[in-house]
């Protein structure tokens, strides 16, 4: 949630992109399809965020979307060069999964419960 490309949340993305592309190639997937996999669910989150609080205050942007969409290409980009998953033991993996799993599940539940104080619900933001 922010106003200009680059906010306090660009880092996350960036790294979100990097353990998304990690964790898939980890798993044996095909090169192509964990492109689709990776940025195609982050693209369909940031697509169906909350960008208006119900009193009218803009909570995020065009910019910040395109921001935020670009950061985790980047980091999914990164993460190929680098080719993270050598770095991937089978002890970390599981943690590395319930990270990644749990920072997908809390920005969707953010936009499904906006209202919602435990989750840091979207409109929570707009006090």
């Amino acid at each position: 949630m922010g106003i200009k490309y680059v906010d306090y949340d660009t880092i996350g993305h960036f790294c979100g992109g990097v353990l998304s592309y990690t964790m898939i190639q980890y798993s044996n997937v095909p090169l192509g399809y964990n492109f689709i996999i990776a940025n195609g669910i982050h693209y369909m989150i940031e697509r169906t965020e909350k960008s208006v609080a119900p009193n009218g205050r803009v909570l995020e942007t065009m910019e910040n979307h395109i921001g935020d969409i670009t950061a985790f290409l980047l980091g999914w980009m990164i993460g190929h060069a680098l080719r993270m998953e050598r770095y991937v033991t089978s002890k970390i993996a599981p943690i590395l999964w319930i990270v990644l799993l749990y920072n997908y599940s809390a920005e969707i539940l953010r936009e499904v419960y906006p209202y919602e104080r435990l989750l840091d619900g979207a409109y929570m933001k707009d006090k």
